[in-house]
């Protein structure tokens, strides 16, 4: 199945009221699945790219050089504190049919990562970048709910070493 028929991209615009402090999420702050900071920052010194909401399950997907690895699974305490950059896209699942972290592992993968690397270097720019329409045309394998979790369990197994 398609990606577009899994997960859509959101660009919810931040909605400022009553917030004068924010954690900004650029592409450098989130690295292979991790989140790498909580700090607030005045709003009044936030770049002007500082305009996507999120929230939980959400998955952070870098546009710029795939192969750099900015992404991350949203799983924080307050989503609402969290504002990010419009060079990240926030996919959002919108299949009940398939289970986000499999979808997550699926799109990390070492060959989908340089499959949008190739793709990205392939178009016309000052460097190479994706976008949701090229990500939302990746097939992902079409299997029960129950083996993806399988595989999620699996892949969490190996990065544990806790089978």
């Amino acid at each position: 199945m398609l990606i577009k028929n899994i997960l859509e991209s959101i660009s919810d615009t931040y909605d400022f009221t009553n917030k004068d402090q924010i954690i900004f999420l650029n592409t450098g702050d989130v690295s292979e699945g991790k989140i790498l900071h909580q700090n607030f920052t005045d709003k009044t010194y936030l770049p002007g790219q500082a305009k996507k909401s999120i929230k939980n399950n959400d998955l952070l997907y870098s546009e710029i050089r795939p192969i750099n690895r900015h992404y991350a699974l949203v799983n924080v305490k307050d989503p609402d504190n969290y504002v990010v950059s419009t060079k990240l896209m926030v996919l959002r699942k919108k299949n009940d049919n398939y289970n986000m972290n499999y979808i997550y592992q699926f799109l990390i993968s070492n060959k989908v990562i340089n499959d949008l690397q190739t793709m990205a270097e392939s178009r016309s720019g000052t460097f190479p970048q994706i976008t949701y329409e090229i990500l939302s045309t990746i097939d992902v394998p079409d299997i029960s709910l129950p083996e993806q979790q399988h595989i999620v369990n699996s892949i969490n197994c190996e990065v544990k070493y806790a089978c």
